[in-house]
């Protein structure tokens, strides 16, 4: 935060201790603090550290770092960073989408060879069918955007919801027959118990052999080891990872082998809006809490 950020927030009423780095909060005495603004600071303490402590507020859209349960036993509300990173998060998925879809990797190969040669296996993204796990503010925001493309969509989710821009929705339950109709399989569920492996090997052998499947979620939500089989058996038109079991990934990883997979570094959420959202949403959630 700049110091006029800061500044911010203490005309708020807050009175601001600043850590470079989250271990930094084992030196300080944290017992009277009443509010976090953090990534992953339990790991270097725990909640009963915090004998005051009211609210948390997590600069990641996921919790699932944060130590849910026992927030939750003592009543201490927790505010996630909604929002901010679902534009950036929805354009990755475009981005790849159209990339494979229009072979941007051949082109690339092709130039950088000094090569002039058509390219005649590119496909539209018109008229595909996209499954999309998890219909929260990166969910909504993926599909607003497939929309203009004239996508047919269906979000799957836990529970029953209305949900904009999607053309079907469907409880989990069903995920492997839609997985079964899908050209396109989108993942933006949090990690949780019923999704850790939700994409397992039985999963994998539901979809087409000519899908195409993106995670921007979290790499827990892959079985990797089913994955790399698939894969060792020439499955998938292409897959895009953002995220990972293992991070940062192994140089040695499998993942790594394949010329229709694309890797990226856990960077999806990255762009030169985000710190301002994560700001504004900050302060909005900082006056539902402010001293009285």
């Amino acid at each position: 935060m700049t110091p006029e950020q800061l500044a911010k927030i203490e005309r708020l009423g807050y009175t601001v201790t600043t850590l470079r780095e989250e271990a930094d909060v084992t030196d300080i005495d944290v017992s009277e603090v009443e509010g976090l603004i953090c990534n992953n600071v339990f790991q270097y303490c725990h909640v009963d550290d915090f004998k005051q402590l009211r609210f948390v507020q997590a600069i990641s859209a996921g919790i699932d770092r944060l130590p849910f349960d026992e927030l939750q036993e003592r009543d201490i509300r927790l505010y996630n960073a909604g929002d901010t990173y679902a534009i950036p998060m929805a354009e990755w998925v475009v981005w790849q989408l159209l990339d494979f879809m229009k072979h941007g990797a051949s082109f690339r190969e092709k130039q950088a060879n000094r090569h002039w040669e058509k390219e005649r296996r590119l496909r539209e993204l018109t008229g595909k069918t996209v499954a999309l796990l998890g219909l929260g503010h990166v969910g909504e925001a993926i599909a607003k955007r497939l929309r203009a493309f004239d996508m047919t969509i269906i979000g799957v989710g836990h529970r029953e919801k209305q949900v904009p821009f999607v053309d079907r929705y469907v409880l989990t339950d069903a995920l492997h027959d839609v997985l079964a109709e899908s050209d396109v399989i989108v993942i933006a569920l949090p990690l949780t118990d019923d999704t850790y492996h939700l994409i397992d090997a039985e999963a994998i052998a539901a979809m087409k052999e000519d899908a195409v499947l993106l995670n921007v979620a979290r790499g827990s939500i892959i079985d990797e080891t089913a994955l790399i089989a698939a894969l060792e058996e020439g499955k998938f038109f292409g897959v895009a990872l953002d995220v990972f079991e293992t991070e940062p990934l192994p140089s040695d990883h499998a993942l790594y082998n394949f010329e229709w997979v694309t890797l990226t570094p856990h960077n999806s959420y990255v762009s030169d809006r985000v710190n301002e959202r994560l700001f504004e949403n900050i302060v909005r959630n900082l006056r539902h809490e402010q001293p009285h």
